[in-house]
């Protein structure tokens, strides 16, 4: 399995024909585990860019920066003529704790599989390695590594799987595949666990691994005349499965095989090594087809209090009104809300683009809001303005109101 390639965050000029451009990060080849990384670069001061076909203007220094918003997997960027290739990995918290020091055993298959989006975590964001794999979650896992057609389903597949779990279709693919069979007509077992003699039998039968004849170690705990004990030897001498120890040559093989270990015997196959390689392969698969999306933080164009002045008596109204730059192709706007607290009033009012709330017009980028409060001090009041898209990218603004005696 690759190791990450890291590369020095060197500038990068662009090539003859394109205005000189120089970028600083991210790096040409980068590894990340995050969604979202910045682009930064400079070029001449106030210059016209087009970044992933999309129009950038430098700012007044040549500076320009927005985020990159990756694909799981390979992301192509291309900025002032030059092309640079990140690899977005995905990964679990759980998976990144380190124990004694040391990253998770399983992490790189974790990581390369969750990535390739043959495994999946739990919803709460974690993988849970420890726990047992279910015998839909291996059916899951081995229909996507093996790229199974999945059929769309009018009946229920098994009784205890129903057409509408999102598994049912997968469970259908690698039953019908002949690779891990049913309890019965009736039952799949969906949610029990599979022990490591059953997972080794299941490895051999989805790779199509025949019996050997030949066997040159043995495991303590499966004697070669046991029943059963085949499938378990044809798995370890294709190199699917190992012990459980380094020391002792034990296979435990009524224990239930654990998420991990399911992650690790699934990245063994040869559909997974093919589909790892390709991961860590910088030459190719970094086409136009992985553009990857931009953003950049939401644009207060202006921000401003009517009127700018009231007196020290009760039942001062004013009223606030923002405009917003046009998102265009970046991530939506999800809210607008104003700091009152320094006239008493909430910290995170919202602003309204939608006809109330004092708002004129609907959906035309200005926000606004009338109130009415009673000053309790007369001096400056600075209310804080923070806009937020549906990415969590926050831009500010600010604006004052003086109260008199």
């Amino acid at each position: 399995m690759s190791k990450f390639l890291w590369l020095l965050c060197l500038p990068v000029l662009a090539t003859a024909g394109w205005a000189e451009v120089t970028l600083f990060n991210p790096p040409d080849k980068f590894v990340t585990f995050s969604p979202v990384v910045m682009l930064q670069g400079q070029s001449a001061p106030s210059a016209p860019l087009l970044i992933n076909n999309t129009s950038f203007t430098a700012k007044s220094d040549g500076s320009f920066s927005c985020g990159l918003v990756l694909n799981k997997g390979k992301n192509r960027i291309e900025a002032g003529g030059k092309t640079v290739r990140v690899l977005r990995l995905v990964t679990f918290p759980d998976i990144e704790q380190a124990y004694e020091g040391k990253k998770h055993w399983a992490r790189g298959p974790i990581v390369y599989l969750a990535t390739l989006g043959m495994i999946e975590g739990y919803p709460d964001g974690n993988f849970y390695p420890g726990n047992p794999v279910t015998r839909g979650e291996l059916a899951t896992w081995l229909a996507k590594a093996k790229k199974l057609p999945v059929p769309t389903l009018e009946v229920d597949v098994f009784f205890d799987v129903p057409k509408e779990q999102w598994r049912a279709p997968y469970v259908k693919a690698i039953t019908a595949a002949g690779y891990m069979p049913p309890y019965s007509t009736e039952m799949f077992g969906l949610d029990d666990p599979i022990s490591r003699r059953e997972a080794a039998e299941i490895a051999i039968k989805t790779e199509g691994l025949g019996i050997v004849a030949k066997i040159t170690s043995f495991f303590r705990d499966v004697p070669q005349q046991e029943r059963g004990a085949a499938p378990i030897y044809t798995a370890r001498e294709g190199g699917l499965v190992i012990g459980v120890s380094k020391d002792v040559m034990v296979y435990d093989p009524e224990r239930a095989i654990t998420r991990a270990e399911a992650a690790t015997l699934v990245a063994r196959f040869s559909a997974a090594q093919w589909g790892i390689r390709y991961l860590s392969d910088f030459e190719n698969g970094y086409g136009p087809e992985r553009l990857c999306g931009l953003n950049v933080a939401p644009r207060v164009v202006s921000f401003a209090v009517l009127p700018a002045e009231v007196g020290l008596k009760p039942g001062a109204k004013i009223r606030l009104r923002a405009e917003l730059a046009s998102r265009e192709v970046f991530a939506p706007l999800a809210k607008v809300k104003v700091d009152l607290s320094s006239i008493g009033g909430l910290a995170d009012a919202e602003m309204y683009d939608d006809g109330t709330g004092g708002d004129d017009t609907p959906n035309d980028l200005i926000y606004a809001l009338n109130l009415s409060f009673d000053p309790l001090s007369a001096g400056t009041k600075t209310f804080w303005l923070s806009a937020t898209d549906k990415l969590g990218w926050e831009g500010t603004a600010q604006t004052t109101l003086l109260v008199v005696k």
